[in-house]
């Protein structure tokens, strides 16, 4: 049992590997990749436009780079002006700006001047380039996901966070940085450097009242795989992936305030103990640290 700020959090139970599902925003993004129909595609881009989401934004750049109709690259330009912020992650929001970049040629003058807007506003998240020692061991911190679609929107970035930060704690030996933007498989195998994905999810949230207190109930899971750098894919092979769930209660008061504060303990509590207890034993026995 757990005392933190704004309830008091109870671990239930840490479960053992299992898959990690599709959730809408990547039935969307295939939809906008493979869909022969114009209208099911503007659907899917559309839909997109209202998620923050890392993976909703790279699709949206993908769109933008490739698809021939100019009003789903009208929308995607405009909506990736919107979608990105401080707290995208890097390699989506890196995703981003080279699609405007691209786009702000397009032979559309709509879409360029859309693109070229767009772009005004994420020039300032651009990352400057790869400087001094690459580590040997590097992990990647992936895209949070909320299968839920009930936490706060500032609980995906936290959780990040804080995985990250409990991977770097109990992990020594281990960066979770590396110099300038996150490698591509090229860069990785000059450095000579492992690389791993760590990547939270919030599998589920719920809330139930009585009286004039409320009992949040979370899952999160964690997952971890070898990596092989932003242009390439997670390799998920025996005995070199998981993904370890575990499950909390938060205990607060009724108020919209409180529960969403109860949402972001219980996540990010059961997340911590995940992290440090699975998935950080996990990755060192990947790299043969005892």
């Amino acid at each position: 049992m757990r005392a933190l700020p704004a309830s008091l959090v109870t671990l239930l139970a840490v479960a053992s590997a299992h898959a990690v599902r599709a959730d809408v925003i990547d039935d969307e993004a295939k939809q906008l990749a493979t869909a022969p129909g114009y209208k099911r595609r503007l659907a899917a881009v559309l839909a997109l436009a209202k998620s923050h989401d890392g993976r909703a934004v790279r699709a949206l750049a993908d769109g933008l780079r490739t698809d021939k109709e100019v009003q789903i690259r009208r929308v995607a330009a405009l909506a990736l002006g919107k979608s990105v912020d401080a707290t995208t992650p890097a390699a989506a929001r890196d995703a981003a700006i080279a699609a405007l970049t691209t786009a702000a040629k397009d032979k559309d003058q709509k879409t360029r001047d859309i693109a070229g807007r767009s772009l005004e506003k994420l020039r300032a998240l651009a990352r400057p380039a790869p400087v001094g020692n690459a580590p040997a061991i590097y992990v990647h911190l992936g895209d949070g996901v909320d299968l839920s679609s009930k936490a706060p929107r500032d609980a995906l970035p936290r959780l990040v966070r804080s995985v990250k930060a409990t991977v770097a704690k109990r992990a020594p030996g281990v960066a979770t940085e590396w110099p300038g933007a996150p490698p591509t498989a090229k860069q990785l195998a000059a450095a000579g450097s492992r690389a791993f994905v760590v990547a939270p999810t919030i599998s589920a949230l719920a809330v139930r009242k009585k009286g004039n207190q409320a009992e949040v109930a979370c899952t999160v899971s964690v997952r971890v795989a070898p990596w092989s750098g932003t242009d390439g894919a997670e390799k998920w092979a025996a005995q070199q992936a998981a993904s370890a769930s575990g499950s909390g209660k938060a205990i607060t008061s009724s108020d919209a305030t409180s529960i969403a504060g109860g949402m972001r303990d219980c996540v990010l509590a059961v997340a911590e103990e995940v992290t440090a207890t699975r998935v950080v034993p996990f990755l060192r026995k990947l790299i043969g640290d005892s």
